[in-house]
């Protein structure tokens, strides 16, 4: 019975890992087409950019209010507390890489890996409007990151479920 035990959740976290990379290339497929003039610029040469300090971006309560919200919804949906927030939530970019239901699927086989879940930490990425958050479970410690577009409507452009650190 014990082995069971664990094959399962062995296989439901291989799924985990699956459905998470899924997320993870529909976040990182957003994030890249949200900011095509990034990745069409020169890069900078190694004199400019020693020259030139990173100016961090002007404080914005609106979207840091936004990303709160969003998160809360998303966090609400996982633990099985409120629908899955609908598509205009996510970036066009997003809801082409992941639909509702594959995300239905992530957030259920998770939630059934790991248990009931808080907030355990949160840590504000120099990245503007992109947070990080370790939720701590029943069963284990999770690391959710998720990030919103910089203007209004402030929708969610990545989100990221990295597998889970097993309590002991």
């Amino acid at each position: 019975m014990h082995n069971h035990t664990k094959e399962t959740r062995m296989h439901r976290m291989s799924r985990h890992a699956l459905l998470s990379t899924v997320l993870a290339c529909a976040a990182f497929a957003a994030q890249a087409q949200s900011t095509p003039e990034a990745s069409s610029a020169p890069a900078p040469s190694a004199a400019a950019s020693s020259e030139a300090a990173p100016q961090a971006p002007a404080p914005n309560p609106a979207a840091e209010k936004a990303l709160a919200q969003r998160f809360q919804a998303l966090l609400a949906a996982f633990e099985g507390k409120a629908a899955l927030p609908d598509a205009k939530t996510f970036t066009d970019d997003f809801n082409k890489q992941v639909n509702g239901d594959q995300m239905k699927q992530v957030f259920n086989d998770v939630h059934q890996s790991v248990g009931s879940c808080k907030v355990a930490a949160q840590m504000t990425s120099p990245t503007p409007y992109i947070t990080s958050y370790l939720l701590q479970c029943d069963k284990a410690y999770v690391p959710m990151d998720i990030g919103i577009e910089e203007k209004a409507p402030y929708r969610v452009h990545s989100l990221l479920i990295r597998p889970g650190y097993w309590k002991k």
